[in-house]
């Protein structure tokens, strides 16, 4: 066999991998935003939180891959993400999830036309993938971010565009960028959602440019949507940053002042609180939306090694340090928690998707709910083992090996019974069948991790401690 041949399956693997991490990001994004459009009534309740847990699992799924730790890998993300978005944009597969594309760029006009948008109903006409669409909406966000755009460009590519943007500014820190490179934060902006750009301006904040913080980046964030001034007001006092607390306050009081002076206390609603408590006039309702679980993933991706650094620094002291080892508890075993949590939320929601697809076929009340149920008990327990690896199971060989297997499959069993069980008693006491299997789910699920945890089945972090060039926010 040739050297070239020899060779060519190494330079092969890197790229399989990648596409791997890629899918195993997309697929389950994909597959959640169809089961929310295909049955949005029983699956609403948990489909726009399991976008957030599939999110946040993305880092796990990519290391149970075992996805080389390199830029390229980033790049991969970057450039698979744009092949799909343009396709997505071009033909309407994977899109049309909010008309924010259509009628945020809008309301400039309307306002340079004497109109105050937060007291005057603007309507627009157009026509997406073929369907004519007439909207009539009240602006929700803060004023600055009307005007965010490219006059003349289409706003999903302009949204496209600034991903772009944010995963370039982020692409040499690699646990940074894999959260937002990742396929479900390219779909908020493909999509045409504006979080993206006020994310971008909060990251340059945050993280800076070439490590140096820019303070700009962040007061006119405060400008644009009210996640963004929630997140920094709770940052501030978090730090006990008094002074910074009041000037984010000031601030955010400056961009809407003018609104108020012309719309009187009618704009206190939509730009405070963006018209969600049904105590204002033209209120949304308090709901949860496709495009609000990327507000978490962003934060995990900016602060999570940060607070780890807090968290690891704080256990390191003799006090908790002592208090641990005296009850041989592995500092190393405790930073798999996060880990181990976030396998179970997704596995739970996992689960909770089959059961809403099989209710379908086998009903999902009574007899059919408990069928339903055991058809979504092997997804759980197959996510989990997949997910919640690399398991210590007593070196190679022997009987500390079987005994660890036993365990796991113990630990496993226990999740299917008690969700079962659960699920039997809820319905004989007349319990809906979707909130009894998510209950027993979660009971489940629960007792089934406490266990493994327990019988120290979830093995160490197999990567060393993240330094202090990779944390990159030392001064943040």
């Amino acid at each position: 066999m040739s050297e070239a041949a020899t060779s060519r399956p190494s330079a092969e693997w890197p790229v399989l991998r990648y596409l791997a991490g890629w899918l195993a990001g997309a697929l389950p994004a994909l597959a959640m935003i169809t089961l929310l459009w295909l049955y949005p009534g029983p699956s609403t309740p948990f489909g726009i939180v399991g976008l957030g847990a599939y999110a946040l699992v993305f880092p796990v799924m990519v290391r149970r891959i075992r996805v080389p730790r390199v830029p390229e890998f980033i790049t991969f993300l970057l450039f698979a993400g744009v092949a799909f978005a343009v396709l997505s944009i071009l033909t309407g597969w994977g899109n049309g999830l909010t008309d924010e594309g259509f009628t945020t760029p809008r309301f400039a006009g309307f306002l340079f036309s004497g109109h105050d948008p937060y007291v005057s109903v603007m309507t627009i006409h157009y026509t997406v993938y073929g369907k004519y669409v007439v909207s009539r909406s009240y602006y929700v966000y803060l004023p600055v971010l009307m005007f965010l755009q490219v006059p003349g460009l289409l706003y999903k590519w302009f949204s496209l565009a600034i991903w772009v943007l944010l995963v370039l500014l982020v692409r040499k820190r690699f646990d940074m960028a894999v959260l937002l490179a990742q396929p479900y934060v390219m779909i908020v902006a493909e999509n045409g959602y504006n979080d993206p750009v006020v994310l971008l301006l909060l990251t340059v904040g945050f993280v800076g440019i070439a490590g140096r913080r820019q303070r700009w980046a962040e007061w006119l964030s405060l400008g644009c949507k009210q996640f963004a001034n929630a997140f920094v007001l709770v940052y501030y006092a978090v730090r006990r940053d008094w002074r910074n607390f009041l000037a984010t306050a000031g601030i955010s009081l400056a961009f809407i002042a003018p609104f108020l002076v012309w719309g009187g206390t009618a704009a206190v609603c939509p730009t405070i609180f963006a018209n969600r408590p049904p105590e204002c006039p033209h209120t949304g309702g308090i709901q949860l939306l496709i495009n609000y679980p990327v507000w978490p993933v962003w934060i995990a991706a900016i602060f999570y090694l940060p607070a780890y650094r807090s968290v690891h620094s704080a256990l390191a002291r003799p006090r908790p340090g002592g208090w641990l080892a005296r009850r041989r508890l592995d500092v190393r075993r405790l930073e798999r928690l996060p880990s181990v949590v976030i396998v179970a939320a997704s596995s739970v929601i996992t689960g909770l998707g089959t059961f809403v697809v099989a209710g379908v076929r086998l009903g999902g009340s009574g007899i059919g709910a408990l069928v339903s149920a055991g058809v979504a008990a092997p997804t759980v327990v197959a996510w989990s083992l997949a997910m919640g690896g690399p398991w210590a199971l007593g070196g190679a060989a022997g009987r500390s090996r079987s005994l660890a297997l036993r365990k796991l499959v113990a630990s496993q069993l226990m999740t299917v019974v008690v969700a079962l069980a659960f699920l039997g008693a809820w319905i004989g006491f007349g319990g809906q069948g979707l909130s009894g299997e998510a209950f027993g789910l979660l009971l489940g699920v629960a007792v089934g991790g406490i266990l493994a945890v327990a019988w120290g089945l979830p093995g160490p972090l197999t990567s060393s401690p993240p330094s202090e060039e990779d944390l990159g926010l030392a001064g943040a």
